[in-house]
């Protein structure tokens, strides 16, 4: 019932709220990050699931009411697997407006500093709703991708002749590198 209720209220504010076009000039985020991953693992294990939560903030221009230019830092952590998300970005969002409908469009691109580091790409589309005179709160969904860097080890079967069985890992072969990929959502004030 109670989650109805939400969901009503939710869609109701939607059609109604009035979003202003943002001024020129200068313009902040602050954004509460989520990010969930889930892993298939191809060795017969099951699949593995993670999410990540944070905080990211972005700081830049207004160069007019559709288009912002800025930079910003993004931290997000996973408890389950003690694994973090750090990246450093350029942002670039347009604001769009059809009537009271406003919605965006942004995009991140950047560095990951953890897990070895490697890139960091994050667009996404949201709604504006107007909060005040010159705040906004910002709901958005997107997609994310995080390169990271992971050591190779040999893996060694000792079933070969001396009938102990088993599997073993052995020495470090190289390194990798690879990207991981997670469904993003964000709730956040814009100033």
């Amino acid at each position: 019932m109670t989650r109805t209720i939400t969901t009503f209220l939710m869609l109701a504010l939607a059609l109604v709220a009035f979003g202003r076009q943002p001024e020129q000039g200068y313009r902040g985020f602050i954004d509460w990050s989520n990010s969930y991953r889930t892993t298939a693992n191809f060795t017969g294990f099951p699949r593995i699931s993670s999410y990540y939560t944070g905080i990211s903030t972005s700081h830049g221009y207004q160069f007019n009411p559709v288009l912002f230019v800025g930079a910003g830092l993004d931290f997000e952590h996973c408890s389950k697997i003690d694994s973090n998300i750090l990246a450093l970005y350029a942002h670039g969002r347009t604001d769009f407006k059809f009537g009271k409908f406003t919605p965006f469009a942004d995009a991140r691109l950047g560095y990951n500093f953890v897990s070895g580091g490697g890139v960091y790409f994050s667009p996404s589309i949201g709604y504006r709703f107007n909060w005040g005179r010159k705040m906004g709160v910002n709901v958005s969904v997107g997609y994310t991708l995080q390169g990271y860097r992971a050591d190779v080890y040999e893996i060694l079967n000792y079933d070969q002749g001396q009938n102990q069985g088993g599997w073993g890992i052995g020495n470090k072969i190289g390194t990798r590198h690879g990207t991981a990929s997670f469904f993003s959502f964000r709730l956040g004030i814009d100033f």
